[in-house]
């Protein structure tokens, strides 16, 4: 029997993370401590995620056809990603990202955004079978949730990850329709923060789970992280909580595609809701620490954290 594939949907990028004593204020300076490139992008960073645990993965994505784009696809086949549903497109030059990241393991991130065209496009072509599962950002306002509702409808598990400055080029309609497609909706204490100040309500558990009732996934099911505060979620009228790992921070980039990475593999091989939220937590808490870890340490150190389970 064919092992199931997860397909990531999203933009890859070139990440140029470098490293500071402090993030700066306006009409301020700061000194580069470090620097570093590598590939990025929300749906290479969960794709990472699942082939160091050995699942099998794709990336459907596009790139310019130009010496970055090629390069970031030979990284991917290096990191064993699939890179066949990723398209090279010519005259596109391929997007960077610039990361600042402090001593503190806070950041800052400018993006470099991809044209219309080039994101309504991605995922149109993509057709796994049954038993797959296919993970998603709001890539674009409409593409995002025609990819997610027709492989949903063919049988595999969807998730979307709703991060903030998508919702705000997007909207929050795009953001709505889009999580209506998803069997599992995923979003953070930034995307918090901007519906509790819509809302006008403080950005607390209350409005986390105001939030998580606000998005009506098809699987019924939504996650809340909330940094340091733990994770807050929803499985029908079920409220969950599970505080995060005890760790030493030392970088929070790429920690919300970890947990989304590790929520897929847990749900894909039929894990309860609750147990792939505590998986998913362990795994972002050791990204955040910058502990070298594999699937087996994840597992051990989930078993420190309890889902606590709340009737709504």
């Amino acid at each position: 029997m064919t092992e199931p594939r997860i397909y990531c949907l999203g933009t890859l990028v070139l990440d140029r993370v470098i490293e500071i004593d402090r993030l700066p204020g306006p009409d301020d300076k700061v000194f580069v401590k470090a620097k570093r490139e590598a590939a990025g992008g929300p749906a290479r960073n969960v794709a990472a995620a699942l082939a160091i645990w050995g699942n099998p993965v794709s990336i459907a994505s596009a790139v310019g056809d130009d010496l970055i784009g090629r390069h970031l696809l030979a990284r991917l086949g290096e990191a064993g990603i699939d890179a066949s549903e990723t398209r090279l497109v010519a005259g596109f030059e391929t997007a960077t990202t610039i990361i600042l990241v402090d001593s503190a393991g806070e950041r800052a991130i400018v993006i470099d955004p991809v044209p219309d065209e080039i994101l309504q496009a991605i995922g149109a072509d993509l057709a796994p079978q049954p038993g797959d599962a296919v993970v998603s950002n709001l890539y674009h306002r409409t593409a995002t949730a025609e990819a997610l509702g027709r492989t949903r409808q063919g049988g595999a598990l969807t998730l979307l990850d709703l991060e903030w400055p998508e919702i705000d080029r997007w909207g929050w309609e795009a953001a709505s329709e889009a999580a209506s497609e998803a069997s599992v909706v995923a979003t953070n204490s930034q995307v918090l923060r901007a519906f509790a100040e819509r809302e006008g309500m403080e950005p607390n558990l209350e409005a986390a789970w105001a939030l998580a009732q606000t998005l009506k996934p098809a699987g019924d099911r939504v996650c809340v992280t909330l940094g340091a505060g733990g994770v807050l979620a929803r499985e029908g009228s079920r409220r969950l909580f599970v505080p995060a790992l005890s760790i030493q921070p030392r970088d929070t980039t790429g920690a919300g595609d970890r947990f989304l990475a590790a929520l897929t593999r847990a749900l894909l091989v039929g894990s309860a809701f609750e147990r792939a939220l505590r998986l998913a937590t362990a795994a972002a808490g050791l990204h955040i620490a910058g502990e070298p870890h594999d699937w087996g340490d994840v597992e051990n150190r989930a078993g420190s954290l309890e889902a606590l389970i709340v009737e709504a």
